[in-house]
């Protein structure tokens, strides 16, 4: 199989398989939560796009970074900092710059959400400062922090998928498809703590357990995979066509 062919095919797998996963997750959480029966996303089908383009943009960022062993010390040298310093900004940016969503609440970025993305700065500071100036903590330096930082990278980088995502199908298909504007530290209605935290403890668990295994079928010689494939695919695409233009 060409190259360019097998990489479009081993990455629309693995979107298909988080989408699926995503659907699951959503489902779940309205019925053992919100106690009720939906079918969430704007598509027909049980799966849920926005995973699925999440989870490759993961991949793409932190599939080299979770394979190698990263120390504290050496995370602590600027990572950490340079990571939640550029969220604030980002985030500060998205604040004042997007329309707010419809029933906007008033808790503002700086009232309280400025804690949460500036916080590891504040740690990595005071833990950077504790193992050079104290002899007994000297050893933790070398403490592998690596699942910690792919966590914290990906609490970030799901966050302003979401609120891209909102703000995209809000403004430009008419759609408002959650609203946390009720909800504990949100932004603009569009993206909030809950949520944020939740991904990221879901993706970092996905990058771990879950894409070893969408490898192996990759990786697998199975005749009837790329025909499985194609139909997903021709599928996908007339539930896209009903569902935005037809529907």
């Amino acid at each position: 199989m060409n190259k360019v062919v097998k990489f479009i095919r081993d990455n629309y797998i693995a979107f298909v398989v988080y989408a699926f996963i995503g659907w699951l997750y959503e489902e779940a959480w309205f019925l053992f939560v919100e106690k009720e029966v939906v079918n969430r996303g704007a598509l027909v089908g049980p799966y849920l796009p926005i995973y699925g383009f999440g989870m490759l943009i993961l991949l793409l960022i932190l599939n080299k970074y979770k394979s190698k062993k990263h120390k504290l010390s050496d995370e602590l040298n600027g990572n950490i900092a340079v990571i939640s310093l550029v969220t604030f900004i980002a985030i500060t940016v998205i604040e004042y710059t997007t329309p707010k969503a419809e029933n906007y609440n008033v808790l503002t970025f700086f009232g309280r959400y400025w804690l949460v993305i500036l916080l590891p700065v504040v740690i990595s500071l005071i833990v950077r400062y504790l193992i050079v100036h104290k002899s007994k903590l000297k050893k933790i330096k070398n403490i592998d922090v690596t699942p910690i930082v792919v966590c914290l990278i990906i609490w970030i980088v799901t966050t302003l998928i979401e609120y891209v995502s909102h703000y995209v199908i809000d403004v430009y298909f008419g759609k408002e498809l959650w609203n946390y504007s009720t909800d504990f530290l949100n932004i603009n209605a569009r993206v909030n703590f809950d949520a944020s935290r939740n991904f990221a403890i879901g993706g970092a668990a996905l990058l771990y357990f879950i894409q070893p295994l969408i490898n192996k079928i990759t990786k697998s010689k199975n005749k009837y995979i790329n025909v499985i494939v194609i139909l997903v695919a021709i599928i996908m695409f007339i539930d896209v066509i009903y569902s935005f233009l037809i529907k």
